[in-house]
């Protein structure tokens, strides 16, 4: 089977779809990966074969350059997958007669979760107001049939018939909205990935690890205060800034204190006994597999809806970056180490997340859907 794979440049919606890719030529797939110009590296190294269309820093120029590309190609290929934001992947397919797949590398969205991502600000915030997102998508479809007249509408009312969600259902917000037969929970995406070599001593104390993500800016009195806050304690304490901050703005850092602009997440995290978090999906998916309890300080997008769900299933605590105080991190930080009711919680969360189908199950879905549909 020959399968088109689509996807927009953003790290986090590219990276958990390298494992299903390598599990999908595993199980004997030829797989194309339409990515823009820069990412051939990234492509090359899931196994898959890279076609590049012109990147943009504008989202709308993005799907139309994806779109006209895809459309050059979709008629040589059995089987098309995209993920959720790529909102034409369904009309391409249904166009050229060919099956289609969804991926969705965070929660599945519903009306009532969009409001909340939008109304979180980031990316999707200047689409609060309908008649933008009306005219954002005119701009984009051009005439191509849709059955909403709104991008964010066509992702929610318009899905294809085999979506695959990257968490568990236990973890989906609104859960019961979703059937079993239309979407299917894989759990994380783990695979072997590629990352810098990094050795961590762990010490008998407890090791902390911060990290805001790769889209939020560091804040330098952030990590100044996290420094001060945990400078006397007995724990071991690794910050990872971001690629775009200047360590040198941080002053007088101690032993049991290490900070880099980046670090090899899921092996810091395999020997962390709490996560400091943005709560961006992957992290938290990450913390999962590795049974790590979090702290999550929400910023924008999906981010507060991951925090508050982190509370609501006692995996961890949320705080508001806007009203932290003197001691507020260093307080909540002990308070979830010496919690068993959060560590209970989160050990039963990586059992499930280690039962879950996750890419070899995803691979072996998509192929079984394919040859259904072949014999209909």
């Amino acid at each position: 089977m020959k399968i088109l794979f689509i996807n927009l440049p953003y790290y986090g919606h590219f990276v958990p779809t390298v494992g299903l890719v390598q599990e999908l030529i595993a199980q004997g797939c030829e797989v194309t990966y339409l990515m823009p110009f820069g990412w051939e590296k990234y492509v090359n190294e899931s196994g898959a074969k890279f076609v590049g269309y012109a990147n943009h820093k504008k989202l709308s120029e993005q799907i139309k350059n994806a779109y006209e590309i895809a459309e050059k190609y979709v008629s040589e290929f059995d089987l098309v997958v995209y993920e959720q934001f790529f909102f034409l992947g369904k009309h391409l397919a249904d166009k050229y007669k060919k099956p289609v797949v969804r991926i969705f590398t965070a929660p599945v969205t519903n009306e009532k979760l969009m409001k909340e991502y939008i109304s979180a600000g980031g990316a999707l915030g200047i689409f609060k107001y309908k008649w933008i997102a009306k005219k954002w998508t005119k701009a984009i479809v051009k005439g191509i049939p849709m059955k909403t007249d709104n991008w964010l509408d066509e992702i929610i009312h318009n899905p294809p018939e085999l979506n695959l969600v990257y968490t568990l259902r236990e973890y989906q917000p609104y859960a019961d909205e979703f059937s079993d037969e239309q979407y299917k929970f894989l759990g994380a995406s783990i695979y072997n990935r590629k990352e810098q070599t990094f050795h961590v001593e762990k010490e008998e104390s407890p090791l902390i690890y911060i990290s805001l993500g790769t889209v939020v800016k560091g804040d330098t009195s952030f990590f100044q205060n996290c420094i001060e806050e945990f400078r006397e304690e007995p724990v071991q304490v690794i910050i990872s800034t971001g690629q775009q901050f200047r360590l040198q703005k941080l002053k007088d850092i101690p032993a049991n204190i290490q900070v880099y602009q980046s670090v090899p997440q899921n092996e810091i995290l395999s020997k962390a006994d709490i996560f400091v978090t943005h709560g961006g999906m992957n992290s938290i998916s990450e913390a999962f597999v590795q049974g790590v309890p979090m702290i999550v300080i929400p910023f924008m997008s999906d981010q507060p809806v991951n925090a508050r769900r982190i509370e609501e299933l006692g995996l961890g605590k949320k705080l508001e970056y806007s009203s932290l105080t003197k001691g507020m991190l260093k307080n909540t930080v002990f308070s979830v180490l010496e919690d068993n009711h959060i560590r209970n919680n989160i050990l039963t969360m990586q059992k499930l997340i280690k039962e879950a189908p996750g890419n070899s199950g995803g691979a072996r879905m998509i192929i079984d859907y394919y040859q259904k549909r072949k014999i209909r």
